[in-house]
């Protein structure tokens, strides 16, 4: 799946002249691919298992959000006494986590956790992308629109990282990419990724 369509796009003005619904599908999917890469999480329901190290306590801080937990297993056997903190109000998404009274024996990837996971809205019943995820997903095709060998293209993307600007002079400053964070220098795009960077799970307590 993908956090917006070409029919999204197509309504913020992009006409079929300036780029074919596959070209947009393909921008799609790789301004997808570089949320999930930048935040470290993704903003859909998946199905996943996923095998984290048990702490020696009672609580283990998940990667990523768990929309629903199907089944859970310590060093090969399964368990049912545990608490997921998968609430949306209060809200459980920043600070996601499994607990167990009894504990989680301490291992390397000896708990295996099956469930959907995501960071999502929920909507009545649905669950879907944030609204500024899939507005910062159509920024970031619309941006990636020109064609590498497009040298107008290019400068017009050069011109929206403009911060000042001399016009007697003709000189002009961009804004500096946040190479630390390897965001895109659109200061739009680039305040709702780090907005939803997840935390690093660090242990348990």
């Amino acid at each position: 799946m993908a956090y917006c369509t070409v029919q999204d796009i197509r309504e913020e003005g992009i006409t079929a002249e300036r780029a074919t619904d596959t070209r947009l599908a393909l921008l799609i999917d790789l301004a997808t691919a570089y949320i999930d890469g930048i935040t470290r999480q993704w903003f859909e329901p998946r199905a996943v298992t996923i095998m984290v190290d048990g702490t020696g306590g009672q609580t283990i801080f998940l990667p990523i959000f768990a929309i629903e937990v199907a089944a859970v297993t310590v060093d090969g056997l399964a368990v049912t006494d545990f608490k997921v903190y998968n609430r949306f109000f209060p809200d459980d998404r920043r600070n996601p986590k499994i607990y167990r009274e009894a504990g989680w024996p301490r291992g390397r990837q000896n708990v295996v956790i099956a469930g959907t996971w995501g960071f999502v809205d929920k909507v009545g019943t649905e669950y879907q992308t944030p609204a500024l995820i899939k507005q910062a997903a159509k920024r970031l095709v619309i941006r990636e629109l020109p064609l590498l060998g497009d040298s107008e293209g290019q400068e017009d993307r050069k011109r929206s990282r403009i911060v000042s600007e001399t016009t007697d002079g003709h000189s002009y400053t961009l804004e500096r990419l946040v190479g630390t964070l390897d965001l895109t220098g659109d200061p739009d795009i680039d305040r709702v990724l780090a907005l939803f960077r997840a935390p690093i799970a660090i242990g348990g307590v």
